[in-house]
Formats: C-alpha cells, sequence, structure tokens
C-alpha cells in the first residue's frame, strides 16, 4: 500500500511540475506577445518591404482584418521571442528523467541547437524565398493584371515559408541528437544520399512556387544541411 501511495504521489508531482512549466511557458508568450505588439508597427513594416516592389500597401478588404493582422504579427513574434523560454522549461522538466549523460548530451543538441537552425531558415526564407516566389508569381500578371493584395492573406504567405523552412533547417539539429544517442550515424546517412537529394527537390517542389528558380534555391540548402547532418553525426558520434 505505501508503495502505491508513493507512486501516486510521484505521478502527482510529475504533472504538478509539467503545470507549472507550461504556465512559465504560456506567461513568457503572454509578455512577449505584449512586447511584439509595442513594435507591431514597425514589424508590419519590415514584413511587407518584399511586396512593396509591386504594390504600395496592402490592402484589406473586412473591418477586422487590420486588427487580427496587428495581433497575428504579435502573437508570432511573441512566439518566435518566447523559443529560448520555452527550450528552457522542456530542458528543465526533461533533465531530472535523463539517467546517462549520452541521454542528456543527446536531448541538449536537439534543445539548444533548435533556435539557432530555425532563425537561420527564417532568415533564408525572408530574404531569399519569398522575394524569388514573389516575382515569379507576380510575373504572371502579364502587366494587365494589378495586385491586390489583402494584408491577411500576405501575412499568411509569408508565415508558411518562415516555418516551413525554420523545421527543415532543424535537421541537422534532429540528426546531431540521433548520433548523439547512437540511433544513427555517418555511414548510414552517407548510404542515403541519393534519397536524400531526390526528397529535398520533392519538398523543394511542395513547398516553394512551381518554378524551377525557386525548388533549385530551396533545394540546395536542404542538400547542404544533410551533408551538414552527415558531419555532425561524425562530430557528435559514441
Amino acid at each position: 500500500m505505501e508503495k502505491t501511495n508513493n507512486s501516486s504521489q510521484g505521478v502527482i508531482d510529475h504533472l504538478e511540475e509539467m503545470r507549472k512549466r507550461i504556465i512559465f511557458m504560456l506567461v513568457g508568450w503572454i509578455i512577449l506577445s505584449i512586447i511584439g505588439y509595442c513594435f507591431a508597427d514597425r514589424l508590419l513594416g519590415y514584413l511587407i518591404a518584399p511586396l512593396q516592389k509591386y504594390q504600395d500597401k496592402p490592402y484589406f478588404t473586412r473591418p477586422v482584418e487590420p486588427f487580427m493582422a496587428i495581433l497575428k504579427i504579435s502573437i508570432v513574434s511573441g512566439a518566435f521571442l518566447n523559443i529560448p523560454n520555452m527550450l528552457f522549461q522542456i530542458w528543465a522538466f526533461i533533465e531530472p528523467a535523463l539517467i546517462t549523460e549520452k541521454e542528456k548530451r543527446s536531448f541538449a543538441l536537439v534543445i539548444w541547437g533548435f533556435p539557432i537552425f530555425f532563425s537561420a531558415g527564417a532568415i533564408f526564407a525572408f530574404y531569399v524565398l519569398i522575394p524569388f516566389g514573389l516575382k515569379f508569381l507576380f510575373s504572371f500578371s502579364r502587366k494587365v493584371m494589378l495586385p491586390l493584395i489583402s494584408i491577411d492573406s500576405y501575412i499568411n504567405f509569408i508565415l508558411v515559408f518562415i516555418l516551413a523552412l525554420g523545421v527543415l533547417f532543424n535537421l541537422p539539429v534532429v540528426a546531431s541528437g540521433f548520433a548523439s544517442a547512437g540511433i544513427i550515424n555517418a555511414g548510414m546517412l552517407r548510404g542515403k544520399r541519393k534519397y536524400a537529394i531526390l526528397i529535398s527537390f520533392i519538398v523543394a517542389a511542395v513547398i516553394t512556387p512551381p518554378d524551377v528558380v525557386s525548388q533549385i534555391l530551396v533545394a540546395i540548402p536542404l542538400v547542404l544541411l544533410y551533408e551538414i547532418s552527415i558531419l555532425f553525426c561524425y562530430i557528435f558520434r559514441y
């Protein structure tokens, strides 16, 4: 009976710790979203810069749309700034349960490498992929159609690319974590290189406009990331 009570108390303590970490994440997100709201006008001007080559200002077609655009920018910027806090809370929750040094190192690689490579993917999307994507898509106007892009559709458009590239750029981070845990190794990835190249071009074709230039602009970095993953697997092998 005593053993059962200790087990139940352990589960309750575990759930209480999870609740505390989730609250810390949400509080951080709310605070940083408020800060993001204070700078929303500046962020909005920065985000619409690629569009202004083709359209002076984005339009809105519903009265609530400007408010929703500012709110979305505030929430997303808050979430982005909250990544370090979120990762720290995850680490603080998981770390006591990790027994071996191998487990701790593997998890730490993923936790602390994620924001670096996510930022790199977001920067690549905004400065390279989005300008080329807009140029390609607007080229179909044939100079007889004028763009009338709403702020809501534009914000959604760029967020999809930024989030997708941010996640994809974490391939080396995930690979290094698996390698550190002994699940994969550099030799395994080298043997699958030709499949990785094929998948990179397929992924590029799915997330980019249907033109060769945009697909190559995405596929080449993905292939390079795969090669970096092989290198990381070699460095962090056990």
